[in-house]
């Protein structure tokens, strides 16, 4: 262990024994796999790096411990869940010696990736909040850990590039684009592990770096980091279809945008896909599929009410805007069986009956082809071509691949329709 414990004595055995159970239900979630990274978790004293916490909050594997908030109330800083930092932890792949760039500091992150680093490795740690970097550096000072972790202020959309080259880059806030900055700072064959928010849809996406700026990832599990700050930040584009409902978009320009309202107030066409949901059945696969297929793809948030069934999740659903015609996916319960919901694709405007049948076909070939499947896999590269599902971001474009149910057959070209 590279710190002792400050606790009182009689402490030390509880502190112990919430550790060892939290460990124990990482590992049962799949979430803690290897040696290197469960000794770190022994290793680094978590509360000591949350000090205003109660420790059983501490070390619940699953507890977000948000330290800092804007003026409305929303967390701008916090110690992720444990899960998801050794989830991260274990993706990214860090091994004794490497180099690793930390995009967003707090401290605890950085302590458990010197630890697998080890003596002859190097941890660089940075955030464009000078209070987080001064709080990380104290926690890191307090546990032996500020000569083996470099935290400095900075915008991460630049990287650091004074440490560069890395062989692993760690982002612990939610971003929306790949900086070049950070393919760029890594070596060939590099990991960069991140919380990306695709469409509105946050995944933890592991990228590998095979040169050139071209990056290979796998997606994983939804995650809810706190948003990118400076440079970086989520600037969505929204358009009002009412007062409580709200259209996101990455189109530029928003075709019609002054049409929405009363394209949405429309009569609506409804057709029900004969896909169906269980109690707590993971629908994130699904989302994915259409935010990454789907021609003209936006998403809804809002009152549930005024969108007369339930959403697929409680923020955003998957829609259809095409200037002139909307289209969504709803889940309303099924009557005649209280614990299973099936989707239903609803359209407003002249071209309504188009897009729900092509939203209902692409719903349809998800559940055939990828419901039990690992999700895709994405390419990003400033310079791929011009395509459908090609997604353009400010730094760079994504083509999802997808899988067809283990196959080894990539569905990207092919019409994803009925």
């Amino acid at each position: 262990m590279t710190t002792s414990e400050t606790t009182p004595a009689q402490d030390t055995g509880h502190i112990n024994a919430l550790r060892e159970r939290m460990i124990e239900r990482l590992r049962a979630v799949n979430a803690l796999c290897s040696e290197r990274v469960t000794a770190a978790v022994r290793a680094v004293p978590r509360h000591r790096f949350a000090p205003d916490f109660p420790l059983e909050k501490v070390y619940d594997a699953t507890a977000v411990l948000k330290t800092k908030f804007d003026s409305d109330g929303r967390a701008t800083s916090s110690v992720s869940a444990t899960w998801v930092q050794t989830l991260m932890l274990e993706r990214a792949d860090i091994r004794p010696g490497m180099r690793v760039l930390e995009i967003g500091s707090g401290g605890y992150n950085a302590a458990l990736i010197a630890e697998v680093v080890g003596p002859h490795g190097h941890v660089t740690s940075i955030d464009i909040d000078s209070e987080v970097v001064d709080r990380a550096r104290i926690h890191l000072e307090q546990t032996g850990y500020a000569d083996r972790v470099e935290v400095v202020v900075g915008d991460a959309e630049h990287g650091h590039p004074d440490r560069a080259p890395y062989d692993r880059v760690v982002v612990t806030v939610a971003a929306t684009d790949l900086p070049r900055a950070w393919t760029d700072q890594l070596v060939s064959g590099g990991r960069l592990v991140l919380p990306l928010g695709l469409r509105g849809f946050q995944r933890v996406y592991a990228f590998t770096h095979h040169g050139g700026g071209l990056l290979v990832g796998e997606t994983g599990d939804h995650a809810g980091f706190v948003p990118m700050q400076g440079l970086g930040a989520p600037a969505p584009t929204t358009v009002a279809a009412t007062d409580t409902v709200v259209l996101t978009t990455d189109a530029d320009p928003v075709p019609a945008p002054d049409r929405l309202p009363e394209v949405f107030a429309e009569a609506a066409r409804e057709q029900y896909t004969g896909v169906r949901m269980g109690r707590n059945e993971y629908f994130g696969g699904l989302q994915l599929w259409l935010a990454t297929t789907l021609p003209d793809f936006a998403t809804l948030s809002g009152d549930a009410g005024d969108l007369g069934h339930a959403t697929m999740g409680v923020h955003r659903t998957p829609a259809m805007w095409t200037g002139t015609s909307l289209a969504y996916l709803l889940l309303p319960e099924v009557s005649t069986d209280p614990v299973r919901w099936e989707f239903l694709a609803r359209g407003h405007g002249p071209e309504a009956a188009e897009l729900v049948d092509l939203m209902v076909g692409h719903v349809r070939r998800w559940d055939r082809e990828h419901r039990s499947g690992p999700g895709p896999r994405f390419l990003t590269h400033p310079d791929l071509p011009d395509a459908p599902r090609v997604i353009s971001t400010r730094h760079t474009r994504l083509l999802a691949l997808w899988d067809q149910r283990g196959t080894g057959r990539l569905d990207w070209e092919a019409d994803p329709g009925a």
